[in-house]
């Protein structure tokens, strides 16, 4: 079973993903914090790691710098997916070393799924 790391404040948003992943047989840890996932990822590393902009008390973007820094996660592809709708914000996640920039309101479960399971070069 494939393993991603959602690193997603909202609750919701984690109850939704993991139970749609679940079904497509992807297994979906959540981090509520970059400090938090870091933590994570050392104890148990992803195949993928989805990225929320937008998480309480700290910048999402400046968790992709760290991941992208640091030896033992910047080969971990990165999918920032986030509802921050910013032009330069998306120009400087994929200059960072994000895979994509995917807008969660114009995606849904399903469709994450598949982009998903194809960045990990499963079917």
């Amino acid at each position: 079973m494939k393993k991603v790391l959602f690193i997603e404040d909202d609750p919701d948003q984690v109850f939704l993903y993991r139970e749609v992943f679940g079904i497509k047989g992807i297994d979906l840890k959540s981090a509520e914090s970059g400090k938090r996932a870091m933590k994570m990822i050392t104890e148990d590393k992803p195949d993928l790691i989805l990225l929320d902009i937008l998480l309480e008390n700290e910048n999402g973007l400046e968790t992709l710098k760290e991941l992208k820094r640091n030896e033992n996660t910047k080969k971990i592809p990165v999918i920032v997916f986030t509802n921050y709708k910013g032009k330069e914000t998306k120009e400087e996640a994929l200059k960072i070393g994000a895979r994509d920039f995917i807008i969660k309101s114009q995606t849904v479960p399903e469709e994450m799924a598949a982009v998903v399971l194809r960045a990990m070069g499963t079917r």
